[in-house]
């Protein structure tokens, strides 16, 4: 039998975030749901989607990151943490991302890519690194995930590697030298790059507004084809709507079962105006 849970939630996806394009099973399968109101297309004369917009003329132009590979990492972790690229290439659950992968390009092919959810717990880091690994497992595409929860780092563990450079760090110090090369981890994929935030370094860092404009305009105006950028939950935080100002759109993740309609509503209005992509459902 149905998990009645499970279904109330799928019904009520819609009318909990009335901008949703295009919500996404993850899981065991894929279950693309009805497509909802999206966002509206953009003008015939608008810059492709994923482009950096053009700089005006009284601004200066946008300088590109200078990366430099710290660590190149391959080991699966042991434990909870499961990476169905690496360990299972043609499991349900890789196939599910890939139709993810697939779904983004029908709105609009956003390049920067904020992922956060309504509440703590919630599938965020999975979801970033199986996206990630998705968007990059042909080799064709530039990949970054920039790790912007400093309160409760997870990637690094998801991953399975040490950071040998924090994010938090480098960011504050690149307010300072701003030229100076961002160290990264390539993990599994030589083309998939990591800026994790170091666990041992909580309490230390916050999110600084200004810093973390700096660092995305530097990615952006780089060559990478995908950012993916880890956030904390929106209830209870402004940090996601800082975040979100550096996106060209926004994915909610939901866990089957356990995420209400009402988390998910109130989770849209906190992050409005931004561009909602769509909801990702977890099942654990």
């Amino acid at each position: 039998m149905r998990d009645p849970a499970r279904a109330a939630l799928e019904a009520t996806l819609a009318e909990a975030l009335g901008q949703v394009s295009v919500p996404t099973q993850i899981g065991g399968y894929a279950e693309p749901q009805p497509p909802y109101k999206s966002a509206p297309p953009p003008s015939p004369s608008a810059a492709p989607s994923g482009a950096p917009p053009p700089a005006s003329p009284s601004s200066p132009p946008r300088r590109a990151a200078v990366v430099q590979v710290a660590l190149s990492h391959g080991k699966a972790p042991a434990g909870r943490h499961t990476l169905p690229f690496v360990q299972n290439p043609d499991s349900p659950a890789a196939a599910a991302y890939r139709v993810l992968r697939h779904k983004l390009r029908e709105v609009d092919s956003p390049r920067t890519i904020a992922v956060t959810s309504a509440n703590r717990k919630e599938g965020k880091t999975s979801c970033v690194v199986d996206l990630a690994m998705a968007l990059a497992e042909h080799g064709t595409s530039k990949v970054l995930i920039v790790e912007a929860n400093f309160r409760a780092p997870n990637v690094a563990a998801a991953l399975g590697f040490p950071v040998p450079a924090c994010f938090g760090a480098q960011m504050a110090a690149h307010v300072k030298t701003p030229t100076s090369p961002w160290q990264v981890v390539a993990a599994f994929f030589p083309n998939l790059h990591v800026l994790a935030v170091d666990p041992a370094s909580v309490g230390h860092w916050v999110l600084n507004a200004p810093a973390f404009k700096i660092a995305m305009d530097q990615f952006r105006a780089s060559d990478y084809q995908h950012i993916i950028i880890d956030c904390p939950h929106a209830l209870g935080s402004a940090d996601v709507n800082v975040i979100e100002d550096s996106a060209d759109g926004v994915l909610l993740t939901a866990v089957s079962g356990s995420t209400s309609a009402a988390s998910l509503q109130k989770a849209a209005r906190h992050l409005a105006p931004a561009n909602i992509l769509g909801v990702v459902l977890l099942e654990r």
